[in-house]
């Protein structure tokens, strides 16, 4: 009798740890498959992307190319701005592929170093001036609040790939108005907020609660903006900060990353 006891705890015992390799494995299947929709959706975002850059280069090289070709100096000008410009969203599209390759458990080594947020809002409002080239409706600008002799310590080249993400995606969806780029440590006081508003449509509120959820939900992807915003939250807690969207902002669409002041 306590022979098939004995027994009998054992079958119930190998069992239970059945149902839970079993458990385990469909598991594990199921997040590989989670995985590789992620990467198909990425991807696909990133080729579309980077063929409108591409298509550019494409014309303005036949454009150049023309042996009877006579250009003024504002016409150099601005193919020299607009061959910058999609250089850089190249760059940002490479930077965001390196990004999304880092693996959970060894993640982007953070490279530190002390920068002007001022400076650094700047460089990116520059950089991405070309975005507007083709409506004149719109404006960039800064909206200095910080002295410019105030630095920070982060990781310069992240926080400078999340803010050219959200001036890209505000040209994107901004028809006239402006676009605003700013940085203070006024909103939230124990840390530094750069904050990127504009004067465009809008997010539908149906969607804010989705809206940076790719990585939880990559089959509820409804457009590369929240491809893009997502990328940019897990950068931003790879900083030690997070990327918000301010539902009280009624002119447009305002996101503030915010960081730790260290």
């Amino acid at each position: 009798m306590v022979m098939m006891q004995y027994i009998l705890a054992l079958l119930l015992l190998l069992v239970a740890v059945l149902a839970f390799m079993v458990y385990k494995l469909r598991a594990d299947v199921r997040h590989v498959r989670k995985s590789e929709r992620m990467k198909k959706v990425f991807l696909e975002n990133i080729h579309h992307e980077i063929r409108v850059p591409l298509k550019v280069f494409h014309s303005l090289s036949e454009t150049v190319g023309k042996d009877d070709l006579y250009l003024s100096k504002n016409e150099k000008r601005n193919i020299a701005d607009q061959l910058l410009y999609n250089a850089n969203l190249i760059g940002t599209l490479l930077d965001e592929v390196m990004m999304f390759s880092d693996s959970s458990e060894s993640g982007h080594l953070l490279q530190m170093e002390s920068f002007s947020p001022n400076a650094l809002c700047r460089r990116c409002l520059e950089a991405n001036m070309n975005s507007i080239y083709h409506c004149k409706r719109v404006k960039l600008q800064f909206n200095r609040e910080l002295r410019d002799e105030f630095f920070v310590n982060s990781d310069r080249h992240l926080v400078e790939l999340i803010i050219n993400k959200l001036i890209i995606n505000a040209c994107k969806f901004t028809e006239e108005g402006t676009v605003t780029v700013g940085c203070n440590t006024t909103t939230h006081t124990d840390r530094l907020t750069i904050y990127v508003c504009d004067t465009g449509k809008g997010i539908p509120e149906a969607r804010m609660s989705n809206l940076f959820s790719y990585f939880d939900e990559p089959d509820d992807l409804q457009d590369e903006a929240e491809l893009d915003l997502s990328i940019c939250r897990r950068i931003a807690e790879k900083l030690g900060g997070e990327l918000l969207y301010d539902v009280a902002y009624q002119d447009g669409t305002r996101l503030e990353l915010i960081l730790p002041l260290r």
